[in-house]
């Protein structure tokens, strides 16, 4: 479904446009990321759960190149990494509701950006992550091998390969249209690809039909954050039609409020007005982080060449 090509199409100069916009937005935000989290809003399973796909971004951002990074990219980098050094300690050292995984994924993320804190080996070996057990989705086994591949850790015998996780993964989810389901689909993707960083290890033009076909019916919704990571995804599985692509483009950017940030599926503009001040940030924060942050991810990912299928 997808070439191929260096030519910036016109949906990538519109992903530009937003991307200037949000990568403004959650670099101002950042410490919310981080400890004022726990000011204003209830406590995490893990601590540094959010700043985690601050990290991640940030990551995305480095693979241009020298040269080619976004000249914001550094200054949210920077934001990003101050927040997450601000909840390390927080975060804790003893595995929590969300396991020592997170933790290890935390520390390796710093450690891919040049700041590293500590060992993951000496973390791994004192709190061994858990295979997910019967019964769970296959993506948490999928992301668990994600997290040690980042980490450079060996995966225990049990946990079985990114093939025939990935295959799991897509018998599951792939499907089903509900929303459960189309977020299993995305964190498929992303997690057997390292967020596009490598090709899918299964049938790419199998997947560009199922992410098409779920981007139409989340735009049909206006659902800008599953929109948003379907179009990152299909961007890597190849490309969605270009029209299709296009449409979220313009519809992400129409969306976009004026200090950068879009509104996630919680958001309501009559909640909004009826606060002020902090308790105003703090709402905006709450509901737009999410959607803001996967929306630069899709927009820095668009102006890469679509997989060959």
């Amino acid at each position: 479904m997808g070439t191929e090509t260096g030519t910036p199409t016109p949906q990538h100069g519109t992903a530009s446009g937003v991307l200037d916009g949000a990568l403004a937005w959650l670099t101002d935000h950042a410490p919310w990321f981080g400890t004022r989290w726990d000011e204003h809003f209830p406590p995490r399973d893990f601590a540094g759960a959010t700043v985690l796909e601050l990290l991640m971004l940030c990551r995305l951002l480095r693979r241009g190149g020298p040269g080619t990074a976004h000249p914001g990219a550094a200054r949210l980098e920077r934001a990003a990494v101050a927040a997450a050094l601000d909840v390390l300690p927080e975060a804790g050292d003893a595995p929590g509701p969300a396991g020592p995984a997170h933790r290890l994924w935390l520390l390796a993320l710093l450690a891919d950006l040049g700041r590293p804190t500590g060992t993951v080996t000496a973390l791994a070996e004192r709190h061994p992550p858990a295979v997910p057990g019967p019964g769970t989705s296959p993506v948490h086994a999928l992301e668990l091998r994600h997290v040690l591949g980042l980490a450079g850790l060996p995966a225990p015998p049990e946990l079985p390969g990114t093939e025939p996780l990935y295959d799991a993964c897509v018998a599951e989810h792939a499907g089903r249209t509900g929303e459960y389901d189309a977020y299993g689909v995305t964190h498929t993707v992303l997690y057997a690809t390292d967020f596009g960083a490598r090709p899918l290890p299964g049938d790419a033009s199998r997947m560009a039909r199922v992410l098409t076909g779920l981007l139409r019916a989340y735009l049909d919704e206006g659902h800008l954050d599953l929109a948003a990571e379907l179009l990152l995804c299909a961007r890597i599985a190849g490309g969605a039609d270009p029209g299709l692509e296009r449409r979220g483009w313009e519809e992400l950017a129409a969306a976009q409020r004026p200090d950068g940030s879009l509104p996630g599926p919680p958001f309501d503009a009559a909640v909004l007005a009826g606060r002020a001040g902090e308790r105003a940030t703090a709402y905006v924060f709450r509901t737009c982080y999410h959607t803001t942050l996967v929306t630069a991810m899709a927009a820095a990912r668009a102006g890469a060449p679509a997989a060959r299928p």
